[in-house]
């Protein structure tokens, strides 16, 4: 089967989703920027009562508060992007990777159709695994710069 076949066929539910974090809308900034610091995480996810509202990125943090020291007192649902774009959880990763690259997105929250319950964070780096996975051999065999020559030869 062939890459792309896989991607058509494998559900995003099933890569991993887990890099993210969770505050509730009316979160200080300063307080989602220590969750996402102490979780080693570059996304929150902003909720409402459990219901998606929000994504705040670290991208975010870089073009909205980090020259501005007076807003990470400010609720975040001022520097959040709202009603961010999702995927529901059994659409083909083929699908969500085209989302991602049409928007230049790096994070785009998991949801589940039936109930809106948010179920992950789908990342770039999850696509790198998905891939390095299924191609261990190519990946982790790889040299670190392929196209570098070296100018004399080594040894004796």
């Amino acid at each position: 089967m062939s890459l792309e076949q896989d991607l058509q066929q494998e559900q995003v539910d099933r890569l991993d989703l887990s890099d993210f974090v969770t505050v509730e809308i009316g979160t200080s900034v300063g307080t989602t920027v220590k969750k996402m610091r102490e979780a080693h995480h570059n996304c929150a996810i902003i909720l409402d009562q459990g219901k998606l509202v929000g994504i705040f990125t670290d991208r975010d943090i870089l073009q909205k508060i980090a020259d501005q020291p007076e807003t990470w007192s400010l609720p975040i649902d001022d520097f959040m992007t709202p009603s961010p774009l999702t995927v529901p959880a059994s659409a083909p990763a083929s699908e969500a990777l085209a989302l991602m690259d049409e928007h230049r997105f790096r994070n785009v929250p998991v949801v589940n159709q039936e109930t809106g319950e948010v179920i992950g964070n789908l990342t770039h780096y999850a696509i790198i695994k998905y891939l390095a996975d299924r191609f261990p051999e190519s990946v982790y065999n790889q040299a670190p710069q392929p196209n570098r020559v070296p100018r004399k030869r080594d040894g004796a």
